[in-house]
């Protein structure tokens, strides 16, 4: 039974992706392995505005591929916040798990030190979690574990996508 002591933040609202122009806005991030997934793992990985959304991309995009800022509603999600100090202290996180550039650490072998708060996290319960961004600390985003089961986070389009300059 996953371990429910750590301070939920219940979260709903509309988020915004970056996703190429035939995604699948409610598909889970495509790649194997991310800043917080590994060994098929499912996530989405959104913000709440779509310029953090293109902030959070902008290293991944290659010059000339066409992007969409995709809205969507989100309902019902039981969080971990963690830019909170008790829910960091209740997942045994130190705070700087988030901040430490995952890439390096995998092109030299190692997991992923982000993969400590997202396994936390999913051992918990939760069916995701808010983190801040490396580059500015008052910008955050949401990364979502478990979406659109009978029992957790519900999300859907909300309204029509935007181009996306980059």
């Amino acid at each position: 039974m996953p371990n429910a002591s750590w301070p939920v933040t219940d979260l709903s609202g509309r988020f915004w992706r970056i996703l190429p122009v035939a995604a699948d806005p409610l598909s889970p991030a495509p790649s194997p392995e991310g800043r917080f997934h590994h060994s098929a793992q499912r996530a989405l990985y959104c913000s709440p505005t779509a310029q953090a959304a293109g902030h959070a991309v902008a290293p991944y995009l290659r010059p000339g591929d066409l992007r969409l800022a995709v809205p969507l509603r989100l309902t019902g999600a039981r969080i971990a916040d963690l830019r909170d100090p008790a829910t960091l202290a209740a997942l045994g996180l130190q705070g700087h798990e988030t901040a430490v550039p995952w890439l390096p650490e995998r092109a030299a072998g190692q997991p992923a030190t982000t993969w400590r708060a997202s396994d936390a996290a999913r051992a918990a319960g939760a069916c995701g979690m808010i983190y801040t961004a490396r580059s500015a600390p008052d910008r955050w985003h949401l990364v979502l574990f478990r979406w659109n089961t009978a029992s957790g986070a519900q999300l859907a389009p909300d309204g029509p996508a935007l181009p996306h300059p980059h």
